[in-house]
């Protein structure tokens, strides 16, 4: 396993200090009880980590920063970008847990950020892998 795979999207790290910042500022919360909260995003929390750490896992010692090789089993079997797909889900998880409305909505703001730069990358890899990554992304989702 490569430390350099585990991803760091930069549009949820700013979701979550912009959101901690303006919480900080002024508390918005989610109308959910504090249980309801627990109940609802503690899964999507654990569900998230286990499948980016998965999707770490299942790169092994590719470099997926260099796009050395497509990975198409384990995590990335049920999905083409689970290692973005995890961060997504946890931050989501987190909001909800945090019953955090600012958090929500910078989450959703990042994933839309995050949508659009995956699809770059899609295009550079149909360029690098041709039509091993267009068979790819004909049988695994892209989310």
């Amino acid at each position: 396993m490569r430390l350099s795979n585990v991803p760091i999207p930069e549009a949820h790290v700013a979701a979550l200090v912009g959101a901690a910042g303006l919480h900080f500022v002024l508390p918005l919360r989610l109308p959910l009880s504090a249980r309801a909260g627990r109940l609802l995003g503690g899964p999507m929390l654990a569900f998230g980590i286990g499948l980016a750490a998965w999707a770490v896992d299942s790169a092994g010692d590719t470099n997926v920063e260099r796009d050395e090789a497509l990975i198409t089993d384990g995590a990335y079997a049920a999905s083409r970008n689970p290692m973005y797909a995890g961060w997504s889900v946890a931050v989501l998880g987190l909001a909800l847990w945090t019953r955090s409305a600012w958090l929500l909505g910078a989450s959703l703001v990042a994933i839309q950020a995050l949508d659009r730069e995956v699809r770059d990358e899609e295009s550079r890899l149909a360029q690098r892998f041709g039509t091993g990554y267009r068979e790819y992304r004909e049988r695994v989702p892209r989310w």
